[in-house]
């Protein structure tokens, strides 16, 4: 077997060479090492081998995470192990990606600008649950802790991976469970607490077995009594009740044997399952999989004690041994819910316990204001909020997507995505790159590889916009430590929708400044602080969307008309020499005292420029598209009526803009309260209908799905431009603990708007609008999603264009409603009036896909006679 093309060139210290050569028959060949049981006490293989290299400083590394059967099929043999498992175009089979074809693909992972690689597991799996009629290809299912799954490849396969990262300055983390292994047994058709025998099922169509294969874990039969005795397990069912601390750390995620993390037993097995991995294979750090289902003190023990895994990692020269948790856990808009919850599991005063964790609250805000239109005021409160709580936040690990979640351009716009990433790669905190971010994929776990799940040839182009795109970030973020170390500070946000974002990274004297515009329009920089002298201006480090003068004022403000989803980087440089920014004589003020105003459709201001007949805008809530223009008069008086009448209480931002003298007011708040309707609309709909189209289907059988699909009424009003619609559910529930409080129901909402031509096909539901006058937007809602999309480019495979508006949603579980809040300037609509909305609910994974439909109900799949039948199990329409 010729090793070279793999392996590439390495050079071997002289004396090394020297003891090749004159002990040739004693010394093992690279590929001989590669295949040793052991390398514990290997010297000279462990010569050859660079696997156990020294820790970096983890804040300054960028991270790329692979799925590994997704990411590249190297090995094609191992695709198939003939138990049924293996179907690259069928979702829940495996795809064919393996360790040797990360390995093949290591050039287009660093040249990105990666310096770390997380892989999902590798540990061998369960290939195939009947009772969930899904497979173990994502990893998270072991049967064995230390053995390489069969799909993926060997051992030395794995230690080739990190030894080739290492060759290259990378460095290896290894995704560890130590929450569960697969769903092995589970009970059926109750729970007896005091008897936990009674229901027991074990799941013995499990492919390759209904057992792990690993002592301790293989004790999972409770009818046995030794099995019972030794108490590697919690004998629970599933949790129902997340906000149960009980049920949460003891009971079953996702029908996942949980296993008993108290039991000394337990946690002595897990420390030795992943001590094996660094001694074995030079692992440098991990992540762990489903943190807060865990005691926190089991993470004491884990990482800091007897034989825990830093003291292994310390013992082979790796002193900074990294480890971060995902504790799934959002926060509301300004709450610190998720921030609470993440915080028990990270390194406190007198406990060490994970060293980061990753960012959920500030994922959850990236999407509400870069795919969504919320106030730029959530990131900035979330960034304050990590400085402020998290003990090290610059080991807090981002993300903009994962396995786990819907993408980002599943919802949001190209420019959108870009801004999430700027903002990713230049707030505190190591950015990840998830595989196929870079080619712009819309599916959570589509294959980057031709012939994989939804993938008809290779993606790994290196030309792509966004790999561009990316690769430009990650030289930004390398070119200075103030980036990866830097304190935080927040110049400005907006509070009234998107806007403006700005702040600055300082260290070491450096001070670097990173403005955004997340509106689809331009937005007016108001008078940014940048602390310039007369003898400084901006040099651009980083532009999107944006050119032209970037001139400062005398008194070091910058004020710039910024462009539609533009972004700029910039530090100060002196000016040539001789040069000075010159003062303005220029003068504009707003003399109207600060007012409430309630149930006024319009607020007077009056104020004063230096000169007549100047022209001004007056910006309400940073909406230049929407500025109204005025011109001062012979006095340079100046004055206007502004509209206030949207719909509730809200803080509104008045500013004046001279463009010819680039000069604004500084911003003007008030307050505005309006509660009148215009029109009200309520629709009854029966309860116990969400039957399907022919009252024939039938529902999931998993025990949390019941009636959330059941529309009962739905009560509209409008009010100006707002529109707000409430639906009465027969029930609500949060079981899945998602961030938008509601699940088991996806709401497919379609607007059709009155003597314009829309689109028919109901995209992905199999479906066709009601009537001929078709839809022209639609809004997609479920508890991990929400997002509106036009009918231009849709069609009944495909979603139509993004316009990254997310309305507001409130849910009542008490009440059994959820509301959504429509503003029609964010999506373009002149007026509500004539408008028809057809309603449709469904269910959607966490991933964002549409369950299935087949002919007789599955665990997360509906039941109906014909599979091609629409995806709508219960619907209305309402005429506004």
């Amino acid at each position: 077997m010729n090793l070279a093309p793999l392996w590439g060139a390495m050079l071997l210290p002289a004396s090394l060479l020297c003891t090749t050569f004159a002990h040739s028959a004693e010394v093992p060949s690279l590929e001989d090492c590669l295949q040793k049981t052991s390398l514990v006490d290997d010297v000279h293989c462990n010569k050859q081998l660079s696997l156990q290299v020294a820790s970096p400083e983890w804040q300054d590394q960028i991270i790329y995470f692979v799925l590994v059967d997704r990411f590249f099929d190297g090995d094609p043999s191992n695709n198939d192990q003939g138990a049924g498992e293996y179907g690259p175009q069928i979702d829940g089979h495996f795809s064919g990606g393996d360790i040797k074809g990360i390995i093949r693909q290591l050039d287009y992972i660093q040249n990105l600008g990666a310096t770390a690689l997380w892989t999902t597991p590798v540990v061998a799996n369960m290939w195939w649950d009947p009772r969930v009629n899904y497979g173990g290809y994502h990893g998270y299912w072991a049967r064995d802790f230390k053995a390489v799954d069969e799909h993926f490849g060997t051992l030395a396969d794995y230690r080739l991976l990190s030894h080739q990262l290492h060759q290259r300055g990378m460095y290896l983390i290894q995704d560890v469970v130590v929450n569960h292994v697969g769903n092995f047994f589970s009970y059926v058709g109750g729970y007896d607490a005091q008897d936990p025998t009674r229901y027991f099922s074990l799941n013995t169509g499990a492919v390759p077995g209904s057992a792990p294969t690993q002592y301790p874990f293989s004790l999972n039969n409770i009818n046995d009594p030794a099995h019972r005795a030794a108490a590697i397990y919690h004998w629970t069912p599933e949790i129902k009740d997340f906000s149960d601390r009980v049920q949460e750390t003891t009971f079953q995620s996702g029908m996942l044997n949980d296993l008993n993390t108290e039991n000394p037993v337990v946690r002595d097995a897990l420390k030795d399952s992943y001590a094996f991995w660094i001694k074995e294979t030079g692992v440098d750090a991990i992540r762990i999989d489903t943190v807060k289902y865990v005691e926190p003190d089991f993470y004491t023990d884990f990482l800091y004690g007897k034989e825990g895994l830093t003291a292994v990692a310390k013992s082979l020269g790796k002193d900074h041994f990294f480890s971060f948790g995902e504790v799934y856990s959002t926060s509301s808009p300004y709450g610190l819910e998720g921030e609470k919850k993440i915080l028990q599991y990270l390194d406190q005063q007198d406990t060490r316990l994970i060293d980061g964790p990753i960012g959920f609250p500030l994922y959850k805000d990236i999407h509400r204001v870069f795919a969504g239109s919320a106030p730029t005021a959530y990131i900035a409160y979330r960034l304050k909020a990590q400085m402020e709580h998290y003990p090290n936040p610059h080991l807090a690990v981002n993300f903009i997507d994962n396995h786990d979640v819907e993408r980002f351009l599943s919802g949001g716009s190209l420019d959108g995505f870009k801004q999430a990433y700027a903002l990713m790669f230049t707030v505190p905190g190591l950015p990840t790159i998830y595989q196929g971010d870079e080619q712009g994929f819309s599916d959570a776990r589509r294959a980057l590889f031709g012939g994989g799940y939804k993938n008809e040839k290779d993606q790994f182009n290196t030309a792509s916009d966004l790999y561009l795109f990316i690769q430009s970030l990650a030289k930004l973020r390398k070119s200075d430590l103030v980036f990866s170390r830097g304190d935080l500070n927040i110049l400005a946000s907006s509070e009234n929708g998107p806007g403006i974002l700005a702040y600055t990274r300082q260290y070491q004297g450096k001070k670097v400044f990173v403005v955004f515009n997340s509106s689809d329009n331009p937005t007016l920089l108001n008078q940014l602080a940048t602390g310039f002298s007369a003898k400084e201006t901006v040099k651009l480090l980083f532009a999107h969307n944006i050119s032209g003068q970037f001139d400062t004022a005398a008194d070091g403000t910058l004020t710039k008309l910024m462009p539609p989803r533009s972004i700029m980087v910039f530090e100060a440089e002196p000016l040539d020499e001789g040069k000075q920014v010159p003062e303005s004589s220029a003068s504009l003020t707003i003399d109207t005292p600060v007012a409430t105003y309630v149930n006024q459709r319009s607020a007077h201001f009056e104020g004063k420029a230096s000169r007549p007949s100047a022209r001004l805008l007056a910006i309400v809530d940073g909406q230049v598209k929407n500025a109204t223009e005025i011109v001062t008069d012979e006095q340079g008086s100046w004055s206007v009526d502004v509209p206030v009448n949207k719909y509730g209480e809200h803080k509104h931002t008045l500013e004046i803009y001279w463009p010819e003298q680039n000069l604004a007011t500084e911003t003007l708040v008030f307050t505005a309260r309006y509660h009148l309707v215009d029109s009200q609309r309520r629709v009854k709909d029966k309860k116990g209908d969400d039957r399907g189209p022919d009252g024939k289907y039938r529902r999931p059988l998993h025990p949390t799905i019941g009636c959330q699909m059941d529309i009962t009424e739905a009560s509209v009003i409008v009010s100006g431009k707002y529109m707000e619609m409430t639906l009465a559910m027969c029930d609500v529930s949060a079981l899945w603990d998602p961030p938008n409080h509601f699940d088991h129901v996806a709401f497919s909402i379609y607007f059709s708007i009155p003597n314009t031509k829309g689109a028919t096909a109901l995209p992905l539901l199999q479906a066709n609008f009601p009537d001929k006058s078709g839809w022209n937007f639609a809004h997609i809602a479920y508890g991990w999603g929400n997002y509106i999309y036009l009918s231009d480019g849709a069609s009944a495979a495909k979603e139509g264009q993004k316009i990254s508006v997310a309305p507001g949603i409130l849910v009542d579980k008490d009440k059994k409603t959820i509301r959504f809040q429509y503003d029609a300037d964010l999506i373009g609509l002149p007026s509500w009036k004539g408008v028809k909305v057809y309603v449709t609910t469904w269910d959607k994974g966490g991933e964002g896909a549409y369950r299935g439909l087949t002919r007789e109900p599955g665990m997360w799949t509906f039941g109906a006679p014909k599979p091609n039948s629409p995806l709508i199990l219960d619907s209305l329409v309402i005429s506004l």
